[in-house]
């Protein structure tokens, strides 16, 4: 069955539960959008994030999700970006405490220059663990500019891996899925 996201990009398979989305963009469009849909479908939201939660809210129609902003600040919804077995702990317990859940996390390239890559990838197995044992869906954007050509591959070695056409390229079908595990974009160029 296919499904279409608000830019008008369809998909054949739904956002299942129990995966992990790569989504290898500039900018996380896709990635909100394949968010929105999984929330459309009853699951609870989680957005960890670098944008500033404010203007994120305004742009986007999370107002049911949680936000929990990566800073240096210290307040509510906040949390510092080195402390990851603190934000490891709030999205077990926000897992723990809904039926079906959908988190993104938008700001890992900013998590990895603050920790070691390493760490950041120790970080994502542990994620991926947990969303498969609960069945939650995950969504992962990230610049693949940012990292190394064997950090990104160690990245998508365990995970569903989404590749975004250019937005220059962009038409009514965009996404499509080419194999099993695996959402691509129609007329991927090269990276």
């Amino acid at each position: 069955m296919a499904s279409t996201l608000a830019s008008g990009a369809t998909f054949s398979a739904d956002v299942r539960p129990g995966n992990v989305y790569l989504v290898e963009e500039r900018r996380p469009k896709v990635s909100y959008e394949l968010f929105e849909h999984a929330l459309s479908s009853g699951c609870a939201g989680l957005v960890i994030t670098r944008d500033f939660p404010k203007r994120l809210l305004t742009e986007k129609e999370l107002d049911s999700c949680r936000v929990v902003w990566l800073t240096n600040l210290v307040g509510e919804g906040r949390i510092n970006p080195t402390a990851i077995g603190i934000l490891m702990s709030q999205v077990r317990a926000f897992i723990e405490s809904q039926k079906r859940t959908a988190i993104i996390v938008d700001g890992l390239e900013y998590m990895v220059s603050l920790n070691t890559y390493d760490r950041m990838l120790q970080f994502m197995h542990q994620l991926r663990d947990m969303v498969v044992t609960n069945d939650c869906v995950l969504i992962v954007p990230v610049d693949p500019r940012t990292m190394s050509e064997r950090e990104i591959a160690l990245l998508e070695r365990n995970l569903e891996v989404v590749l975004p056409r250019p937005e220059s390229e962009v038409g009514e079908d965009q996404i499509i899925s080419s194999t099993p595990g695996e959402i691509r974009l129609l007329d991927v160029g090269p990276r």
